[in-house]
């Protein structure tokens, strides 16, 4: 495994919004907004087809995926009705491709190679 630096939590997550962000794009939506400060809920705003989103991305270190609180859910999910926006949940993982073990895994390094856990967007519960 390489001698580099680990990401830390923030950069994990602004790499799980970059993950994110291409495949809202790939598909057809028109970001209109990215936010990465790990505090600021959704991260990302978008159009499509004349409707309006909102997209909470939580990123996590292998094995995990990122966990969405039911505190924030609720919290966006009320902006998203004032605004009537759909509201999406994305999860990503991040391992590094480097690693042996699972260990190494965990540790996914700035500027390193990764495998990406991330199987799309999903809408809120009660949409």
């Amino acid at each position: 495994m390489g001698k580099g630096k680990e990401l830390s939590t923030e950069e994990l997550h602004f790499l799980g919004i970059k993950v994110v962000y291409k495949d809202m794009v790939d598909k057809g939506y028109k970001v209109l907004n990215v936010r990465k400060e790990l505090d600021v809920n959704p991260q990302i705003l978008a159009t499509k087809d004349g409707k309006r989103y909102f997209v909470v991305v939580r990123t996590d270190r292998f094995p995990e995926m990122g966990l969405m609180l039911p505190h924030i859910a609720a919290e966006v999910m009320k902006h998203g009705h004032k605004h009537q926006a759909i509201c999406y949940f994305a999860s990503v993982g991040i391992a590094n491709a480097n690693g042996q073990t699972d260990e190494e895994m965990a540790k996914p390094e700035k500027d390193g190679e990764y495998y990406i856990n991330y199987k799309g967007l999903e809408l809120f519960p009660g949409y």
